[in-house]
């Protein structure tokens, strides 16, 4: 397997095979403040992360070519008030579920993290469903703690 940053020609696999259903998981779990788009559901861009250089998509690809998982994040810069360089945030993680405990998410969370630090960011952060018991105990295993509590409410 390899890590690999995705290409324009990516695209459609991308979509189809990762965003499709990392999309509808999301917005199976908190429909009402993750419904998508039609556009996410049939043919999401992948664009809002290639046409930036503070943004990023890795994918996971196997051997016989196949993309197995993605992460992707962005550079958060640092408010002024504070003296400190800025945070990676990885905003996407989805490994398809036959490919999950072998290893793939951590290398692509490995790869967002160099990424990062190859843009001299000192912290790497990410949010995860309150409800998402196992996504949360593979970040505590990854080696992150929880130091804030997001919160949200309708208006």
């Amino acid at each position: 397997m390899q890590v690999r940053q995705a290409t324009p020609a990516d695209q459609p696999r991308i979509a189809q095979d990762l965003l499709v259903p990392a999309y509808e998981a999301a917005e199976d779990r908190e429909p009402e403040y993750s419904n998508l788009t039609d556009q996410a559901r049939t043919d999401p861009a992948i664009d809002y992360w290639l046409d930036d250089e503070d943004r990023v998509l890795f994918v996971a690809e196997i051997d016989d070519g196949e993309l197995v998982g993605n992460v992707s994040g962005a550079v958060s810069p640092t408010p002024p008030i504070y003296d400190r360089p800025p945070a990676v945030y990885c905003d996407g993680l989805f490994v398809k579920p036959e490919y999950r405990r072998e290893g793939v998410a951590t290398d692509l969370l490995d790869r967002l993290v160099d990424w990062g630090r190859e843009r001299d960011c000192a912290f790497f952060s990410l949010s995860v469903h309150v409800d998402n018991e196992g996504a949360r105990e593979f970040f505590e295993e990854y080696g992150m703690a929880q130091q804030y509590h997001s919160m949200r409410m309708p208006v």
